[in-house]
């Protein structure tokens, strides 16, 4: 059998990492904005659990400035994938006061707790 742990050095580092995350950690996630680097870390995860599924959930923090087809995207994909998908919204943050925006250097920065769950 032909040895490839040495073809993508940092492809093995990754699927390394998402192993001992999902060994340490009681409850990680995993970021998902739709984007081409969350699709490329699903993917990664997909390898590194392989032929089991992936071990935690996806989470979206959803804008409310998504396009319809990266929710699309996002829904069908944990589907195929058989995930569990948790979803927060900003605005819910912003209604319930949980995002501040701060003053000094940088006022256009906000903050936002995320609840533990």
């Amino acid at each position: 059998m032909k040895n490839t742990s040495l073809v993508n050095p940092p492809e093995n580092e990754a699927i390394y990492i998402f192993r001992e995350v999902a060994a340490q950690f009681e409850k990680p996630v995993l970021l998902f904005s739709g984007g081409k680097d969350s699709i490329t870390l699903v993917r990664l995860a997909q390898k590194a659990f392989y032929p089991a599924k992936i071990p935690f959930p996806l989470m979206h923090i959803d804008t409310g400035h998504n396009f319809p087809e990266t929710i699309a995207f996002r829904d069908r994909l944990v589907k195929e994938l058989g995930l569990e998908l948790i979803v927060r919204h900003v605005q819910d943050a912003i209604d319930e006061g949980k995002v501040r925006e701060e003053s000094g250097n940088m006022p256009a920065e906000t903050y936002y707790r995320l609840p533990h769950f």
